[in-house]
């Protein structure tokens, strides 16, 4: 990631923390430490790729994500992934096109899909 898209990144997590109720600009951190990035046990980029295609099946290759699911995707699913520092830029930009398909197709629901699918859940809910 180049400085710039850094410097981007944390632009957009400061709007995006500013979307939060009662949160002001002068709180860094709105959950104080308790909570960083997905709760999702380590893994693989080709892992995390694997259970979005599990999750994405054999849908309709019409599914273009627009510019807000590809933001969400790389902020909140590859960004956020504990594993994700020690992937590489491609690695990432895979992960982040496939998590936007699912962002796209079926938004928060597929989030939370993704989440309880790397943790190893059913698809049941537990």
């Amino acid at each position: 990631m180049s400085e710039g898209e850094v410097d981007e990144a944390y632009e957009v997590r400061g709007l995006l923390r500013a979307w939060l109720p009662g949160v002001g600009p002068e709180d860094g951190d709105p959950l104080g430490g308790a909570v960083t990035g997905l709760d999702v046990p380590e893994a693989t980029a080709s892992e995390v790729a694997e259970a979005l295609a599990r999750l994405l099946g054999s849908g309709s290759p019409a599914d273009v994500p627009g510019p807000e699911e590809r933001l969400i995707a790389r902020v909140f699913v590859v960004d956020e992934h504990p594993s994700a520092a020690g992937w590489s830029e491609g690695e990432r930009r895979t992960v982040a096109g496939l998590a936007a398909v699912l962002v796209a197709r079926y938004g928060e629901e597929g989030v939370e899909a993704l989440v309880r699918e790397l943790r190893g859940e059913s698809r049941g809910g537990g």
